[in-house]
């Protein structure tokens, strides 16, 4: 079976009826030339119209009867650009902070229990001197990582959704007890910034601190990792002294603000 056959009918008949209203520009098109331009019944258009009018997926256009797309696909077009927006904006950041700080930087995002990297500081020479190298793709449970702790701070439905699973150890550091992580947690969202030391891996030490979006949502973290097994207060204070700043640009580059 060919990977188009295992679509549901339903789905590919409406995005081939989106396709269509998107592909007629502004003056939108009736049901009428949508038939003749899918092929499609045009009882069959008629109630993908009614159910995509209802989504907000399409709206009328001109005399009522024309249909264009409508404000969720805007809206959509809107998250995409604004995604890639923070990708271009993390990689600029996360390789500015690491030719400051002379330490492996990293950007995260939250994603289903983990923090994910998007974004790494690609010098050589920073990364053969630090271990290990940072990749992206690569994901840290968010209990043990520090720019984990800073999603699950921030955003308490996910701690509530996190918390029904098992917290797994890693090292001998690893905070394994759930009212350990949620006093851990609190304390992140007071002091506004994270710490992983040596939770998931011996000898790595991070520093995080979050990245906002609209409406002071946390929508990534910036993190410096350190070949340390424990930093100082002075070396905590020197790190977060890069990192809050270019998190505060970061924020204001992608239209964000802090709660």
């Amino acid at each position: 079976m060919a990977p188009e056959e295992r679509i549901p009918t339903v789905l590919r008949h409406a995005f081939t009826i989106l396709t269509a209203v998107g592909e007629a520009g502004p003056s939108g098109a009736d049901a009428t030339e949508l038939h003749i331009q899918t092929g499609l019944n045009i009882r069959t258009v008629y109630r993908h119209l009614a159910s995509l009018r209802t989504l907000g997926m399409i709206a009328g256009a001109g005399d009522g009867t024309r249909y264009r797309l409508g404000p969720t696909i805007a809206g959509l077009a809107q998250n995409a650009s604004d995604q890639r927006e923070f990708l271009r904006k993390a990689r600029l950041f996360a390789e500015e902070l690491g030719e400051r700080t002379q330490e492996p930087v990293h950007v995260t995002v939250y994603d289903q229990g983990t923090a994910v990297t998007v974004a790494s500081a690609t010098r050589e020479a920073i990364i053969r001197q630090k271990s290990p190298p940072i990749v992206v793709g690569s994901r840290r449970p968010a209990h043990a990582s520090a720019s984990g702790k800073i999603f699950l701070a921030a955003n308490p439905s996910a701690f509530q959704a996190y918390a029904v699973r098992p917290l797994e150890r890693f090292t001998q550091y690893t905070i394994t007890d759930l009212h350990a992580l949620e006093a851990e947690c609190l304390a992140v969202r007071a002091q506004g910034w994270s710490e992983d030391r040596q939770e998931f891996l011996l000898g790595v030490t991070c520093v995080a601190v979050p990245v906002y979006g609209m409406k002071g949502r946390a929508v990534g973290a910036l993190v410096v990792s350190t070949k340390y097994p424990r930093l100082t207060t002075t070396q905590r204070n020197g790190l977060l002294q890069a990192l809050q700043p270019a998190a505060q640009e970061f924020t204001a580059a992608i239209g964000g603000s802090a709660p």
